[in-house]
């Protein structure tokens, strides 16, 4: 992939730390940090014959593959154009350079 097609920017948010005590000291989402990134939507045909009956965005965001975007995990975020994503599934790294995270935004359902 060329580097000019990383024209969005993404912030990935996870769920603050525990303190000492065993209790989240904030709520909600915080953010982690924000990379270039590419988005690539899912068609509509696509949502259409894997079954969707919500009204969704789908797709996969490319991003480069750091020790920091290895460690995203499921439970984590991501906003990108304003929209706040989902991350629904996380791969491990492979020798390309490039993590392929599949990301869903559901509006609502039919």
């Amino acid at each position: 992939m060329q580097a000019g097609r990383l024209d969005k920017r993404a912030t990935f948010r996870g769920r603050p730390q525990l303190d000492d005590d065993g209790f989240e000291s904030r709520g909600g989402y915080q953010d982690l940090f924000t990379v270039r990134a590419e988005f690539r939507p899912l068609s509509g045909r696509a949502m259409a014959e894997a079954g969707s009956l919500t009204d969704a965005i789908q797709g996969t965001l490319v991003v480069r593959d750091t020790p920091r975007t290895r460690a995203l995990t499921i439970a984590d975020r991501v906003t990108v154009d304003g929209r706040d994503y989902a991350i629904e599934s996380a791969p491990p790294g492979d020798r390309s350079g490039w993590l392929y995270l599949k990301v869903s935004l559901k509006k609502g359902s039919a």
